[in-house]
């Protein structure tokens, strides 16, 4: 009878450790497709901008920002101090894919920031440090990866258009 309800309590304890591995696997699942999508996004914006090449150089696309979200210079300071730069948004309305060039990129852009991922929401900063007769575009993504109800995760890329 001890020898049965030992084998019990081991299988039990397995069969614990097997669901938390399940359930393990499904978030990092999740959180991978995550972050897949903050990196299509950012690219899209990229490509959104080469695509529009009078606009961009012109520097039309600077500041694109959503409500409530850090300023640019915020933003680049984080990435030139090794720090994460979160976007955030105090908008709960995705805004409509209506207007043209850089309006309706931006707005585009922003819906499906938006609606594709939790929290979602995409900066685009121009930075003219590495040299004031070039710039440099960048593009970051954050969304909410642990949770929390708050963006805390963002990926970024910094280009020249």
């Amino acid at each position: 009878m001890i020898e049965v309800m030992v084998t019990i309590v081991v299988v039990a304890f397995g069969l614990l450790g097997l669901a938390s591995l399940v359930l393990r696997g499904l978030q990092a699942g999740a959180d991978s497709q995550f972050r897949t999508l903050a990196i299509k996004q950012t690219y899209d914006m990229a490509d959104r901008m080469r695509g529009n090449p009078v606009d961009a150089k012109a520097g039309n696309y600077d500041g694109i920002l959503p409500s409530g979200s850090p300023s640019c210079s915020s933003l680049l300071t984080a990435i030139k101090g090794g720090g994460i730069p979160v976007v955030t948004t105090s908008s709960t309305t995705p805004p409509s894919c209506s207007g043209t060039g850089v309006a309706f990129d931006r707005d585009c852009w922003q819906r499906a920031n938006m609606t594709e991922l939790p929290k979602g929401a995409g900066a685009v900063c121009k930075d003219t440090t590495p040299n004031s007769t070039q710039y440099w575009y960048t593009v970051i993504v954050s969304w909410d990866e642990n949770r929390s109800g708050t963006a805390n995760k963002s990926f970024w890329i910094t280009f020249e258009p």
